[in-house]
């Protein structure tokens, strides 16, 4: 049986009697979300698979905001084209790696700490002192390290947010202490929905309107839910 496609919301649209260029939406897209300033978000293009390891690749328009990405389609089908977009929390690639590489690194901050503190406590007052406060700047210095890096990602000084949450074990730990799932993480989850989905309806209401075609109704503008408030 195949897998199910896990994801929170999804959107799609056939728009019947139009042709366009794929990479033109896209740039139509990211101009439109250009003015309205989503803060933490950046865009790129990704390829997913149309199908199994030798399938062609199909481009996408991915914006992203934390964990939480849309994966924006638009492609030709017929005489008519297709748009659609996937909100979900993309898996990291390698993400095990990095959780290794992040383990080794915090093992080599704990060494690090204890041997300056051990050779700044010797000097002063003997090899027992010297112990002690290596301990301690193991101890309470690399947490501290830590956090205040864990505090700069959250706040945004320091980038990298969506792949620290996107890394097994490290993700969980850091979205704990640092981005629980309270009532405004969800609102603003809710926003960058919106804000997405009314950018990408102004481009189709933009080609449906240049074509002279008719424009959507308010039933085939709404998204479909799957499970987001326990995803935010």
């Amino acid at each position: 049986m195949a897998k199910e496609i896990d994801f929170i919301t999804h959107w799609h649209q056939l728009i019947v009697n139009c042709q366009a260029s794929p990479v033109e939406f896209y740039n139509s897209v990211e101009k439109a979300l250009e003015p309205r300033s989503i803060p933490q978000t950046h865009w790129t293009r990704v390829e997913h698979k149309e199908g199994g390891l030798a399938s062609a690749n199909r481009l996408y328009f991915r914006t992203q905001r934390g964990k939480f990405a849309f994966d924006i389609c638009a492609a030709p089908f017929g005489t008519g084209f297709f748009v659609s977009w996937w909100l979900t929390e993309p898996p990291l690639r390698f993400g095990f790696l990095y959780t290794l590489a992040f383990l080794f690194g915090v093992m080599i901050a704990f060494d690090l700490a204890f041997a300056i503190g051990a050779a700044i406590g010797a000097a002063a007052n003997g090899y027992f002192t010297g112990i002690l406060f290596g301990g301690c700047c193991a101890l309470f210095g690399v947490p501290a390290f830590l956090w205040l890096i864990g505090s700069g990602i959250r706040q945004g000084t320091i980038a990298g947010e969506s792949t620290v949450l996107a890394m097994p074990l490290v993700g969980r730990v850091y979205e704990r202490i640092f981005a629980p799932p309270t009532f405004y993480a969800v609102d603003t989850a809710l926003m960058f929905r919106d804000a997405v989905h009314k950018a990408v309806l102004e481009v189709v209401d933009g080609m449906t309107a240049n074509k002279g075609l008719r424009a959507l109704s308010e039933d085939e503008r709404k998204p479909i839910m799957k499970h987001f408030g326990a995803s935010a």
